[in-house]
């Protein structure tokens, strides 16, 4: 039996579908937020934007979560969070453009320069060297627009890379807690925790792997990804088998023409 598909298989928030319904919850990403930032974030404070960006070729950006967060009363930040479970080459160019397609919008939107506030959040379940060379392992990496001397040229662009296999790194007892739950977990032995927003985020998690909608509809979404992934490795499989095929066809043609020149050489008495 596929495990994904198991009775017993408890889903972590790497599950792309239980990641997005567990921080659509104002509260759950309430909780996050003001642990990461340091200051207060209120769920009514919270609203939820499209997921989706059309940029001007007519091809779509699918974010995993976006919201509206109202700080003090009056600063509004655009948060997106995304789920990273994989590497690939381009993955901090891809993170780039979802924060500037972003800004972007939120300036837009904002009618003005200096309204517009954009974080991007990234969980990411691999390990830091893949992204840059480095010999001091950190939980979190924050990237802002400055220059050569430190000077930031605006607070209001940020991406901030949270590195889960380096978790237990991290100063704040309840965030390193909290990712536990973005790690590999035995339904039958769950990590016990000691501080208030683990514990709600574990009680979050239980009730989620409980309803049988979203199980159903994770086991459909990892399906799919794995149709994909099979895909484009026999396409790639297929892909290198006839560049190999044409390789070698051309080879024989570039030999044929060598024998022939050279025959044609010693019949006319040139060599």
């Amino acid at each position: 039996m596929n495990k994904e598909f198991d009775e017993d298989m408890f889903y972590d928030l790497r599950y792309d579908v239980y990641f997005k319904a567990f921080f659509l919850n104002n509260k759950m990403l309430a909780g996050f937020l003001s642990l990461l930032w340091n200051t207060k974030v209120n769920p009514e404070d919270i609203t939820y934007d499209n997921t989706e960006s059309v940029v001007p070729e007519g091809k779509k950006i699918i974010y995993d979560v976006v919201a509206n967060i109202t700080l003090h009363g009056n600063e509004e930040i655009n948060v997106n969070l995304e789920m990273q479970n994989l590497y690939h080459k381009y993955l901090n160019d891809r993170m780039a453009y979802y924060a500037m397609r972003k800004y972007s919008e939120k300036l837009e939107k904002a009618g003005q320069f200096g309204n517009g506030w954009v974080e991007s959040i990234w969980f990411l379940g691999f390990d830091e060297s893949k992204l840059y060379d480095t010999k001091k392992e950190k939980w979190l990496s924050e990237y802002r627009l400055i220059n050569e001397d430190g000077n930031i040229l605006t607070d209001k662009f940020r991406i901030n890379q949270i590195f889960l296999k380096n978790k237990d790194m991290c100063p704040i007892i309840e965030l390193q807690e909290f990712f536990k739950l973005c790690t590999s977990l035995d339904r039958h032995s769950l990590p016990e925790f000691s501080t208030e927003y683990a514990k709600e985020a574990k009680k979050m998690l239980i009730k989620m792997n409980n309803d049988k909608n979203l199980r159903a509809e994770s086991f459909s979404h990892e399906m799919f990804l794995m149709d994909q992934k099979a895909q484009f490795k026999t396409a790639r499989e297929e892909g290198i088998e006839e560049g190999i095929a044409k390789g070698i066809e051309e080879n024989k043609k570039e030999i044929a023409k060598t024998l022939y020149s050279l025959a044609s050489a010693l019949l006319t008495g040139r060599i």
